[in-house]
C-alpha cells in the first residue's frame, strides 16, 4: 500500500480549526480526508509503524469505512527498522 508522504497536516489542522462547534452541528466538525488520493485502501494491511502518522490515517480510514481497525497483517513492530528478524 502506498502512502503520500506529501500530505499537509497543516492544511487539515488549518481547517479543523475553522470550524465552529455549536452544539447541534455535528456534521462537518471535522475534516473530509480523501482517504483514497492519499493512497490509503482501508481494506489492506499496512507495513506502517503503530504510533505513525501513516498508521493513524489507516485507522481513520478503517473506521470511515466501517471496517474493523486492525488487521491481522498489521505491522506490530515498534522498534527500529529492521528490528523483527522473520527467520
Amino acid at each position: 500500500m502506498a502512502f503520500d508522504m506529501d500530505l499537509d497536516v497543516d492544511e487539515y489542522e488549518a481547517d479543523f480549526e475553522s470550524k465552529t462547534f455549536d452544539g447541534d452541528d455535528a456534521e462537518g466538525v471535522l475534516p473530509d480526508i480523501d482517504f483514497e488520493a492519499l493512497g490509503i485502501d482501508p481494506s489492506e494491511p499496512t507495513s506502517a509503524k503503530p504510533g505513525s502518522e501513516q498508521k493513524v490515517f489507516t485507522l481513520a480510514a478503517r473506521y470511515a469505512a466501517g471496517l474493523p481497525l486492525w488487521h491481522d497483517e498489521d505491522c506490530i513492530d515498534h522498534g527500529p527498522m529492521g528490528a523483527i528478524d522473520e527467520d
